[in-house]
């Protein structure tokens, strides 16, 4: 089967009845190694060295020969300096980011192979340095390079032998589903661009005088991707390296799902704050302790010891006090051995995460670091039929956030955080749903909102907003605020912001494709609760009289007519729902919201009499 676009992969745990949890996003660190070799470490391996025992940028081609058994046709890995010889996969993966991919990458690329269909016969191929290695005075070692692919069941790794390829050891990044991770990858479908991958190789290598490095892959016969590599380096191991893969911060009665913005009323009284440490080094580490800090308030976890080449998730729980702002965390981890020195940038990972007074957000955009920001988007062209290559969920496809509601409640619309690629002219509804219902393919939601078609604006804000038609009333507990689209045959295609910063459990974000089911996605989709009454819906019900609010749109100048001859309070809010504007006048008066930015704000008038409230979009 050729590759659906957003990989969708059967995991073995259901939630609801039937059913099926399918995920883009699997666990942080690879499962059991392939052959008995040590696990191949994520991308967040950072090792800070100097210079290499031996490297290779790919400017001579005479480095490395290309073996292989691909059939029907003979395909060989290639060296090449053309950014267009790798396969248009995905816009993220082009041009490859390699340092010196200038001076040639090295490629093997399955879509290449003239007439590569599934089941015909399996592409495999090596590549593999001509000169053997000598590392007799280095016995402890790492090899780390540069890489990006996108896999479709595709195998791939590196083998490496300390005796001429009499014997070979292998280190598997990618395989089938159920190999070196459940998903078949250690992250996303797409890797980073690039992926800096760094193995400890010291076991098959370390010590010995004639050591080869093979990278090799295997389309599985099921016509997979490609995968690119560049800037391969060997280098000394670090006695003394442990190293934070990820942090996070969670209420503790919030299922493992990490929100970029919490309303006051949803905190919980306790959070779990850890990281997962790993420690690179050839010493054993002892007395590690980790350190989440967000100025106002810090925690603290420990643990004894840890080996060499394992993995410890480290956590504890805080009950801070919290104020509506931003709060912004740098999580440390030291160790006896491991206090500062040059492999130390790899010990600390920045987290932030918001207090709002109304908006509810999974995702952490404009919150989260600029350095940890991972974005990308789904929408209604994001899948295909495998047989057609036509778009399976142009129309009816829902998109959904889990958000966990800690009290009663009233909300007034969703906020959805439009991507790149989104054509003005398509139409999305807003739902909150049962989470057992959407579970079992029931797409009835308790509460609607109105048709919105989405405007040239909506595309140039970034965002649309999704109304109730009055404002609604939740009860403690949790809910998918889920959005379908309809994009005419994606002749006015919806794409939304994925926020891929934080791994979230699989059921904290979903979808459902009309007439195939409902699937996890396990990352942050741009689907926002706007919580509260303060944002101007139910217009209708305005019982002020003598009063209005001109132009509508601006260009950054209003009016507001005062015909009552009363004194009336004047309040301007930003979709953030920050006050930009106050004032008490008895007659008409401008205001100039040109400083505050385009988008919408929310003006209310009020007196004794009663109240009006516009929501005015400034242009």
């Amino acid at each position: 089967m050729k590759r659906i676009y957003l990989s969708i992969m059967v995991l073995s745990m259901a939630i609801g009845a039937n059913a099926q949890q399918r995920t883009t996003l699997v666990s942080k660190h690879a499962g059991n190694p392939s052959s008995g070799s040590t696990v191949v470490k994520p991308s967040t391996n950072k090792l800070q060295k100097s210079m290499p025992i031996w490297s290779d940028d790919f400017s001579n081609a005479a480095t490395w020969t290309m073996t292989n058994t691909s059939a029907p046709i003979s395909w060989d890995w290639v060296i090449t300096t053309n950014q267009a010889d790798i396969p248009n996969a995905a816009p993220d993966l082009q041009p490859f980011m390699s340092a010196t991919a200038a001076n040639g990458f090295a490629l093997i690329d399955s879509d290449g192979q003239p007439g590569n269909t599934d089941g015909n016969g399996a592409i495999v191929a090596e590549m593999t340095n001509v000169t053997p290695i000598d590392l007799t005075l280095y016995p402890n070692v790492v090899l780390k390079f540069s890489h990006s692919y996108r896999w479709w069941q595709d195998t791939r790794g590196v083998r490496v032998s300390g005796n001429n390829g009499a014997s070979w050891t292998e280190y598997e990044i990618t395989s089938l589903p159920g190999g070196v991770s459940a998903s078949g990858y250690p992250n996303n479908q797409n890797s980073e661009n690039p992926t800096e991958e760094v193995i400890n190789i010291s076991a098959a290598a370390g010590g010995q005088s004639q050591v080869l490095i093979q990278f090799y892959y295997n389309d599985n016969d099921i016509w997979g991707w490609y995968w690119t590599v560049d800037d391969v380096e060997i280098l000394e191991q670090p006695l003394d390296d442990i190293q934070l893969l990820s942090s996070w911060i969670a209420g503790q009665s919030n299922e493992g799902v990490e929100y970029g913005r919490t309303p006051l009323n949803h905190l919980d009284a306790s959070w779990v704050v850890g990281g997962e440490v790993y420690n690179f080094g050839v010493n054993t580490q002892t007395n590690l302790d980790l350190e989440g800090d967000f100025v106002s308030f810090s925690a603290n976890a420990t643990e004894p010891s840890l080996a060499t080449a394992t993995t410890v998730l480290m956590e504890t729980t805080a009950s801070p006090t919290l104020a509506v702002g931003t709060y912004t965390g740098t999580y440390t981890v030291v160790s006896d051995n491991e206090t500062g020195g040059a492999d130390f940038g790899n010990n600390v990972y920045l987290r932030n995460f918001a207090v709002t007074d109304n908006i509810y957000s999974q995702d952490g955009i404009d919150i989260h670091p600029a350095s940890m920001l991972a974005l990308s988007s789904i929408g209604t062209n994001s899948f295909v039929d495998p047989n057609t290559q036509e778009s399976i969920s142009a129309d009816g496809f829902v998109m959904a956030s889990l958000y966990h509601m800690k009290a009663a409640d009233q909300v007034s619309g969703l906020r959805v955080m439009l991507a790149a690629g989104t054509i003005e002219g398509g139409e999305i509804v807003g739902s909150i749903m049962d989470t057992s219902l959407f579970w079992q393919g029931n797409m009835t939601a308790l509460f609607n909102t109105g048709v919105v078609t989405v405007s040239a604006q909506d595309v140039t804000n970034g965002y649309v907003d999704l109304w109730f038609n009055s404002v609604i009333s939740l009860n403690p507990g949790a809910y998918y605020a889920a959005v379908t689209m309809f994009s005419n045959d994606n002749a006015n295609t919806i794409r939304i912001l994925d926020d891929q910063t934080v791994a979230q459990p699989g059921n904290a974000s979903s979808i459902y494709i009309a007439n195939d089911g409902s699937y996890t996605n396990g990352t942050a989709f741009g689907i926002r609760m706007l919580t509260g009454s303060d944002w101007g819906v139910g217009i209708a019900e305005n019982s002020l009289t003598g009063v209005s609010v001109y132009p509508n749109p601006s260009e950054g100048v209003i009016t507001v007519t005062n015909d009552n001859n009363t004194s009336n309070a004047i309040e301007v809010h930003d979709m953030l729902g920050k006050v930009v504007y106050t004032s008490s006048v008895s007659t008409s008066t401008t205001i100039d919201l040109s400083g505050n930015g385009t988008g919408v704000y929310i003006v209310k008038v009020s007196n004794e009499n009663g109240s009006l409230v516009e929501r005015v979009v400034i242009r």
